[in-house]
């Protein structure tokens, strides 16, 4: 990538107090019967508040799993994983943490609005404090009109429409998603990606979002991380010079077709 295009953008943050999410020398490793695997192997990075952060990487890299170990999902081996200014256990207990995975995974006997409701239903969250109202995010997401319709009804776009939603429902301030997107038609997915973009926008969120897509990546972040595989490790933490608001035809431009040799040159070495 020509130096012209990096030097017009700040270097990516240091590990700071102000932090939405700061890994310190982040392992993990799972035992199987054949042996021990890292999956994870010293990986530090700092996610600023409200920043989009995308994970691109060959499969096998550590994508998933590193995002498990923000979300509490998965504890680390060794190392230090801070969420908000405390710890994963303790942000996911403060339903502070969204989680969109590639399935949406709707009840089927729930129509759009049920299914985004059903965080509000268990575990308390209907207490919790400055939760969004369903409707309007159902609203937010495009679906206004569609909140009776239930998940056989929807295509696979409008079920990830209602699986965002849901994830907003509890006006989370971390939002993890794992390649949300990955089995959508080309067009349906360019559609989500600027409507993701506007959603970040309106809720001032952080997200974390993993994809195998160089474009995505591109198109999406803020920053790129690039991971690298066997074990799972931080390659290189790419700045997207690219104005927002953005739209789809950016992808044309000569400064996005540069970013994305970038990417693809970094990941043909990972």
């Amino acid at each position: 990538m020509s130096q012209i295009a990096l030097d017009r953008v700040p270097p990516a943050p240091a590990l700071d107090d102000g932090a939405a999410v700061r890994l310190r020398e982040v392992t993990v490793r799972f035992t199987t019967e054949r042996g021990v695997t890292t999956a994870l192997e010293r990986v530090s990075l700092s996610i600023p508040r409200g920043g989009f952060l995308t994970l691109l990487g060959p499969s096998g890299c550590g994508k998933s799993t590193l995002l498990r170990v923000v979300s509490d999902l998965i504890p680390a081996t060794s190392g230090e994983v801070e969420v908000l200014g405390t710890s994963a256990a303790a942000a996911r207990a403060a339903r502070d943490i969204g989680f969109v995975f590639q399935d949406a995974s709707l009840l089927a006997w729930r129509n759009a609005l049920e299914n985004v409701e059903l965080p509000l239903e268990v575990g308390g969250g209907g207490k919790r404090r400055g939760a969004r109202d369903p409707r309007e995010l159902l609203a937010l997401v495009g679906l206004s009109g569609w909140e009776k319709a239930y998940p056989h009804e929807l295509s696979g776009g409008m079920r990830q429409r209602v699986a965002i939603a849901r994830a907003l429902v509890n006006d989370p301030k971390l939002l993890l998603m794992d390649e949300p997107f990955g089995a959508l038609d080309e067009i349906t997915r360019d559609r989500l990606n600027e409507e993701l973009l506007r959603v970040w926008e309106n809720t001032g969120a952080t997200i974390l979002f993993v994809t195998h897509s160089i474009y995505e990546a591109a198109f999406l972040g803020q920053q790129v991380l690039l991971m690298a595989a066997r074990p799972g490790r931080v390659r290189e933490i790419v700045p997207v010079p690219l104005p927002n608001p953005r739209r789809i035809a950016m992808r044309d431009t000569p400064q996005f077709v540069e970013l994305a040799a970038h990417l693809r040159r970094v990941l043909e070495t990972c």
